[in-house]
C-alpha cells in the first residue's frame, strides 16, 4: 500500500475580508520531490506557504501531514511536524551573532545555560554545510552582506532538521556559486527523502531542479505537472 503524501491541502481556501487570496485549492506534495510552485505576484503562491508554515491559517479546508490531519497555529508547531520555512523575508535577528541566530529554537544547554561553546560548534557545522566557512560564528548579522544572511537563514533550517522545507525564493541575493550550493543542498535532502517545495520566477531553476511543478492564478491551483511534461512558454502562458 502506498504512504500517504507528506503533504495534502484539500479545499484550501483564504479570505481577508471580502477577498479571495486563495479559492479551494488541492495541492500535494511528497517525501523525496522537488514541488515547484509557480504563478505571478498575487497568484496564490506566498498564501499557500503561509498556511503550511503555520504563519496564517486557512479559512476552510484541511491540511494533511502524512495522513493526518493538523492544524498550526504558529511557524513553531509548524516546525515541530518538520515543515521548515525559508521566507524572502529573511528572520535573522541582526543584533546577534550568527551562532546565537543558528540556535535560537533549540539552544545547546549545560546545567540549565546556554553552552556557548557547544553553540559555536554547531555553528561551524552548519556554516560549513552551506559553504559559509567564511562566516565567523561570532560575527553579528546585521555586519554580512545579503548574500551570506541569506545562507545564514538557510543554515538555520537545515538546523531544524525538516521533513518538509519550503525555500520561497531562497537564490534571490545570493551569488552564482551560493546558488549552485544550494542546487546541491537541495537534491541532497531529496535524496534523503525530504520533501521541497520550491517558490521562484526563475524558469532554468525549475527547469534544473523540479520534479513536479504547480501553477498558481489568481488564487487557484491551475495545473500540476511533472518534469517535462510542458515547455517554458506552455508554462508562463
Amino acid at each position: 500500500m502506498d504512504s500517504p503524501p507528506l503533504l495534502e491541502l484539500k479545499r484550501a481556501s483564504k479570505h481577508y475580508g471580502g477577498i479571495a487570496a486563495l479559492t479551494e485549492v488541492d495541492f500535494t506534495a511528497r517525501a523525496g520531490e522537488i514541488h515547484a510552485v509557480l504563478g505571478e505576484n498575487g497568484a496564490g503562491k506566498s498564501t499557500l506557504i503561509k498556511i503550511v508554515s503555520g504563519v496564517t491559517d486557512a479559512s476552510e479546508g484541511e491540511i494533511l501531514v502524512a495522513g493526518q490531519r493538523v492544524t498550526f497555529r504558529s511557524p513553531v508547531e509548524a516546525m515541530k511536524a518538520g515543515v521548515v520555512c525559508v521566507f524572502q523575508e529573511l528572520s535573522l535577528l541582526p543584533d546577534l551573532t550568527v551562532a546565537d541566530n543558528l540556535s535560537m529554537a533549540d539552544p545547546p544547554l549545560r546545567g540549565g545555560l546556554i553552552d556557548a561553546g557547544a553553540q559555536r560548534r554547531r555553528a561551524v557545522e552548519l556554516l560549513a554545510r552551506v559553504g559559509c566557512e567564511d562566516v565567523h560564528p561570532q560575527e553579528l548579522v546585521k555586519n554580512l552582506p545579503l548574500s551570506r544572511r541569506q545562507m545564514v537563514e538557510i543554515a538555520k533550517a537545515l538546523a531544524k532538521k525538516p521533513r518538509l522545507l519550503i525555500l520561497d525564493e531562497a537564490t534571490s541575493a545570493l551569488t552564482a556559486a551560493d546558488v549552485q550550493r544550494i542546487y546541491a543542498i537541495i537534491r541532497e535532502l531529496k535524496a534523503k527523502g525530504v520533501g521541497i517545495l520550491y517558490v521562484s520566477h526563475r524558469m532554468h531553476e525549475i527547469e534544473a531542479l523540479a520534479d513536479v511543478a504547480t501553477v498558481f492564478r489568481n488564487g487557484r491551483k491551475i495545473e500540476t505537472f511533472r518534469k517535462g511534461e510542458r515547455l517554458v512558454r506552455e508554462i508562463i502562458q
